[in-house]
């Protein structure tokens, strides 16, 4: 005889919890015996009135039980009372039925806040903070832990208006809260001392490649820095040339030592190119190695051989146009003198062996 998912080691009065998690949610037999746990369900009518307005607020079934998984209490939540009010404003400032789903599963957390207490007030801070209710939305989806983490008083509006005193334009600051929207919610005084430091390091607030350069300096550790600027030395840079490199391209830092020396190696002792040059256009070194490096300066080496490209090729020309475009250029255009070459290319590719 079927047991519906009950085990005969589980508490009795939690029978009915197993079974209609598996057979409302698709929750495995497992999980469910250790979400019952947690939350303990006495009849469907309260979680079958939930589990209609996740639907009807775009929630497909597994993203239901993907919730209920992260936050299982919302079972036991008063639907038309509790859970609507939050859906209902959410959906009110644009976040729509695709999207709402994803930014509850990543921080279910919303779902905890008072709505009046909390969630609207961090709403209209951050409208103020941002130019409208899209980029609000916007900076929702990508960074869902920014509507509920940090001090908004203490913390995010004296960091927003910092940036604005050092005259970073209102573009500058709808990025970092769309894209990087944890940090601007960083402690005060880091924050003061971070700003400072990425104008000590030549950082323009009037360009966007200040607000990578806080993101960059916020998230790696002093001696993170002191290490990253040693590899440098060891290739060439000083730090003036390093801190160029960084002001040019702020990811540069997110490469570890062995991938920084792999390409460095490649570029330099293969290719022959100066460590100095690559500092001018550091972005080259963001691309993968064996899938995009070693291929294209490959196939420009082979051309700079025969004589039938300039020896100083733009990186800008080599590594970030399309793939069409790279092969039409260098290959394509030279297959009557070289016919194989665009074959030399995807052996490269596949193989990924340097020539």
């Amino acid at each position: 005889m079927e047991n519906n998912g009950q085990d005969e080691n589980h508490p009795k009065g939690d029978t009915f919890t197993v079974p209609y998690l598996i057979n409302s949610s698709g929750i495995s037999p497992t999980l469910a015996r250790e979400l019952s746990n947690k939350v303990n369900l006495k009849t469907p009518d309260g979680p079958d009135a939930v589990m209609g307005v996740l639907n009807n607020y775009g929630f497909s079934k597994i993203q239901v039980a993907k919730l209920v998984e992260k936050h299982p209490l919302v079972l036991v939540a008063k639907a038309e009372n509790t859970l609507l009010p939050k859906l209902e404003f959410l959906r009110s400032i644009g976040v729509s039925n695709t999207d709402m789903p994803k930014i509850l599963i990543a921080n279910y957390t919303i779902l905890l806040r008072s709505l009046e207490k909390f969630l609207i007030p961090r709403f209209e801070i951050l409208r103020c903070v941002l130019r409208g209710d899209g980029e609000v939305v916007r900076a929702l989806k990508n960074t869902p832990f920014g509507f509920t983490c940090g001090d908004t008083v203490n913390d995010l509006v004296p960091n927003i208006e910092l940036l604005k005193q050092c005259g970073v334009p209102q573009a500058s600051v709808s990025y970092l809260m769309m894209h990087a929207g944890v940090l601007a919610y960083w402690e005060h005084s880091k924050f003061v001392e971070t700003v400072n430091t990425a104008k000590e390091f030549g950082f323009n607030p009037l360009r966007l490649n200040f607000i990578v350069g806080i993101e960059m300096l916020l998230t790696k550790s002093k001696a993170t820095w002191e290490s990253r600027f040693e590899i440098y030395e060891r290739w060439g840079w000083d730090r003036e040339i390093a801190l160029q490199a960084f002001r040019k391209f702020p990811g540069v830092v997110k490469l570890s030592e062995e991938t920084f020396t792999k390409k460095m190696s490649f570029l330099v002792k293969e290719m022959g190119y100066s460590s100095k040059g690559i500092a001018e256009y550091p972005l080259v070194l963001v691309y993968n190695l064996e899938k995009r490096i070693i291929p294209r300066f490959s196939v420009i080496k082979i051309l700079k051989s025969k004589g039938l490209v300039e020896k100083n090729v733009q990186f800008s020309l080599i590594v970030c146009i399309t793939e069409e475009i790279f092969l039409e250029r260098f290959a394509v255009n030279f297959q009557k003198v070289l016919p194989q070459l665009a074959h030399v290319y995807n052996s490269f590719i596949d193989k990924q062996t340097v020539i």
